[in-house]
This record gives C-alpha cells, structure tokens and sequence, in this order.
C-alpha cells in the first residue's frame, strides 16, 4: 500500500510538472508566433489571407521584373535586333557611368564608376559664412591666417569660418586674434565647445538624436547629416560626445551631493548593456538612482576591486552601490528583490529597504496568464491599493505626508492587506508541490518580502513601488535595442553621463539642449563654481 501510494504521489507531481511546461510552452510560442498564420492551414487545405497576401510577385530575380523596367539591373528586355540598331546608333560605346555586363553565368552585374581620379569630399557645408576679423586698436595685420571654421545649427547646419588674424602689439608681443565684427559671429564664439569646432546648439543637437531619440551614430553619420550636406565619419560624432562628457562630468559630484542629502529617499534599479573587447562583448551593468523629491535622475557606471585586488569592469556587484552611496546618510532605499540589496540591509542598518510591489503584482499576472485563478485574490487587493495611492496623487495640496501615512494605515487599508496575509499564509501552508511552478513562485516572492513590500506604509513620502526608476531606466533599453552594444566601457560611462543630464532635465521640465547651450556659454566665461552651475539643469541662468 505505501509503495503504491508513493507511486500515485509520484505520478501526480509528474503530472504538474508537465502541465507547467505545456503553459510554458504554449505563452513561448504565442509570444513568438502570434498574430500570423495558423499552422493548421499546412494541413486543412484551407487558404486565408495573411499579411504578406496581395502583395507584388517580385522576387528578386529578373524574371519576376515587370517589362520596362529601366536601370541596370537586370536584362534589357528589348529585343537583339532594337539592342544592335541602339548600339550602332551611339557607335557602339557604352554609357561610362552605368555600364551592365554579362559575368558569364548569364546574370548581368553592375559596374559603376571607380575610384580612380576621384577626391575626397571636403567637411564644408553649404556657402561658408565669412566674418571679418576686427583689428584692435594700434595693431598692424602681419598676415591673413587660415579661418577658423565652426560649425553651428540654425534649423539647418551652417558652417562659418572666422577670419584669424596675426597681429603685433604695441608692446612687440605678437598674438592670433579672432574677433568677428557682428553680433551674430560672437554669438557663436561664445558657445563653441572648447577643443572642437562646433557649437553647443550642434553638440546638443547630436546628443538629443543619440539618447533622446536612440539614433546609433553610425545611422546619423550615413543617413541624416548627409541630407544636410554634412560628409562625416561616425568616430568624428563620438570625438565631440566625448568632449560634451568631460564637461558634464565635472557637475556629477554637486549633483550626487544632492540627491543622497541627509534624510534622502531614493529608487534604486539597474539594466544590463554589452560593450566590445577583443575577444567578443561582455555583459555590463548600468545602475539608475533617483530621487524623487529633489527630481534628480543619476546613472552611473563604476569600476571596483575585490579583496583580492581584481578590477571588475562595472558589472552587477553590491560594491558598485555600496561605493556610490558612500557615507550618504539616507532614510530609505526602494527597489525590486535583487539579492544584492539583501545584503545591503546588514551594513546600511540606519536605511529602510523597501521592496516594489509592482513586481509582485507581474509575477501574479504572469500566473494569471496561464490559466491559475488563484491569484485572482491577490490582484484584486493590490488593485484596490493603487486605487487608494491615485486618489493621494490626485490632490496633493490636501493630502500631505502625514495625511498620506494616516490614510495608508486605516481601518480599509488594514483590511485589505490583513487579509491578503491570511489567505497567502494558507496557501504557503499546503506546500509547494500543491501548485505549479509560476504559481508557487509568485507566491513565494510575494511571502519572503512581505515585511519590505508593505514598508512604504512607516512613512508618507515613500512610494509603493519602484516605477520612478523604472520609468528612468526605460529610454536605455530603447537605446541598446538600437545601438546593441558599446565599442569601449568609456561609451557606457559616457551614456551614464549624458542621460543623467538628460532624465533630471526632463525631471524639471527643462530642455536639456537649452541646459547644455547655456552651460557651454557660462563655461566659456570661465565660471567652475560646479555646485551652481549644476543647478542650471533645473532653471536658465539669470544675468
């Protein structure tokens, strides 16, 4: 009889087994194959219309060309006899710039026109704008140098160039000058990014289509400066990225001293990235940090050292988010159940760790997905907590921190999560065999962090999940889909750099290439005063 229980025990958890890999399967293949045709149509006979159906039947041979199609693609579909009498018509001699050949496989190949006799395309664009130099008072013009050319966006990419002058002081001293005569060619000086020849408005420009509009610079290289008269090389864009980097790097210490000010509460999250070595691409970690209150987005990319004294290159390690926070004395932490954050609450025991419940509420629907009602329950109360949490947003001015910390810890909101601990703590009672895998792990997540998750209600400025940081994180996972890898860690730290300024400007309502012009500018007058000068991210500056 044991032996024979054993076996029916056994055979039933096979049985769960196979149906939690048949709705593993099934949600794979609908993610990967849905919304085209069925695969019964092989073999019912039947024949639907799909998205291809009605198209042209060109398919890339010659054959499938409709008759007059001109180029030199392809045969002529003109006859031997209309060919000979063409030919004896222009003496015989084919056109020098497309000329079509037979490759003695009977196909025709094209040969264009080659290299040979052919120059480089000059970086002019357009008519150069021409400014005169003014000569200062009691000088004498020695000789007319070569112009100094700058490049500058006003709607559309214009290049000027400056007329340098070598001139003798009075004093014997002799000096290269570039003073324009206009307003308009000052104007530009003002803003030149120091060690290029382009202008903050450009510079912002590029780095709005690369981060903001996630353009891979190769792709603005070949295909939207070229439509401006602009030829340039991809390493040419990323020389002045770089550039626009180290300035902006030097307002990251002000601006990390602001977000983990004392009593801080910040979102913590991370993502992945790939960057190319020699030896194929490693897998790296962008980390993302935002304080909700003072509106400041941080991404940052930090190399550490083990107790052994190795380098590692960014990565996902608790030392990365241990050396950023530093001394910082913040008041809480949120972010998803990484274990990294687990151990984290052993050496920051002054910070509270809240954990997302979000995250609980994607785990319970991945559940749900599949067939599980059980979960019903749960989704339900969570629902009705976020309920709660959009009628606090919905009129800030009356509910305060502490009316919010009041509400959230009412006799509704009491019962709510009572209950959903009573019926979650039955559930983890029957064992994990008694539910499927998804199921199981749901609700497992949702048991070992409850004390985390239900944090947010000790105080009113907390948040009840962590869809700040996730929001802020959102725009890079557009960027790698795009870019797929970077060439160098350099371009990871650099794209850390770029979005922090990017997301805290977006934070504030500001334009981040008004930011950036108007930085450069105060940069040219000589300003370093790093802790004002970050504060022009959140408002223009005031004369």
């Amino acid at each position: 009889m044991d032996s024979q229980k054993e076996a029916d025990n056994e055979k039933k958890k096979l049985l769960r087994r196979i149906e939690t890999l048949e709705n593993r399967l099934a949600l794979a293949n609908q993610a990967l194959y849905g919304g085209g045709k069925t695969c019964s149509e092989k073999y019912s006979g039947k024949k639907s219309e799909g998205i291809n159906d009605g198209r042209d039947d060109f398919d890339g041979t010659e054959k499938s060309l409709p008759e007059g199609t001109p180029g030199p693609v392809g045969k002529s579909h003109t006859s031997e006899e209309d060919t000979s009498k063409s030919e004896k018509a222009e003496g015989g001699e084919a056109d020098a710039q497309d000329t079509v050949q037979d490759n003695g496989t009977g196909q025709t190949c094209y040969h264009g026109a080659s290299r040979k006799g052919c120059s480089y395309i000059k970086e002019v664009i357009g008519n150069p704008i021409f400014h005169e130099c003014v000569v200062p008072e009691g000088c004498k013009v020695i000789k007319v140098k070569k112009p100094r050319k700058i490049k500058t966006l006003v709607q559309r990419l214009e290049e000027h160039h400056f007329q340098r002058l070598l001139v003798e002081y009075p004093d014997g001293s002799r000096r290269v000058i570039t003073a324009p005569v206009d307003e308009d060619g000052k104007e530009i000086l003002e803003e030149l990014v120091p060690g290029t020849g382009i202008t903050a408005t450009l510079l912002s420009f590029m780095i709005f289509n690369r981060y903001i509009m996630a353009s891979p610079a190769y792709r603005e290289a070949k295909n939207r400066y070229p439509d401006m008269d602009w030829h340039t090389c991809r390493q040419n864009l990323l020389n002045w990225e770089d550039k626009g980097a180290i300035m902006l790097n030097m307002l990251l210490p002000a601006l990390k001293d602001m977000a983990l000010e004392d009593g801080a509460n910040v979102n913590v999250d991370e993502t992945w990235y790939r960057y190319q070595t020699h030896f194929g691409h490693n897998k790296t970690y962008m980390w993302c940090l935002v304080n909700r209150k003072a509106g400041i987005v941080i991404f940052f990319y930090e190399d550490t050292v083990d107790k052994n004294g190795k380098v590692h290159t960014g990565g996902r390690r608790r030392a990365v988010l241990k050396e950023f926070l530093g001394d910082a004395k913040i008041k809480s932490l949120q972010s998803d159940g990484y274990n990294v954050y687990m151990y984290l609450d052993d050496e920051m025991v002054d910070v509270e760790h809240i954990c997302c419940l979000a995250h609980v509420h994607n785990k319970l629907q991945e559940a749900k997905r599949l067939g599980y009602k059980i979960v019903d329950f749960f989704l339900s109360g969570i629902k009705k907590l976020y309920k709660r949490e959009r009628m606090y947003a919905s009129d800030p001015k009356y509910y305060t921190p502490e009316r919010i910390k009041k509400a959230r810890n009412d006799e509704y909101t009491d019962g709510i999560i009572n209950s959903m601990h009573v019926k979650l703590l039955d559930l983890i009672a029957k064992g994990e065999e008694e539910f499927p895998d998804k199921v199981w792990r749901a609700l497992n997540y949702f048991y070992n962090f409850w004390d985390r998750i239900f944090a947010y209600r000790n105080d009113g400025e907390y948040s009840i999940d962590n869809m700040a940081v996730e929001r802020a994180i959102r725009p890079l996972t557009v960027q790698r889909k795009n870019s797929l890898f970077f060439c160098s860690p350099k371009g990871a730290k650099n794209s850390g750099i770029f979005n922090t300024f990017i997301s805290t400007c977006q934070q504030k309502c500001r334009n981040f290439r008004d930011f950036f012009v108007d930085f450069v500018r105060e940069w040219n007058k000589g300003r370093r005063d790093y802790d004002n000068l970050v504060r022009l991210a959140f408002s223009p500056a005031t004369n």
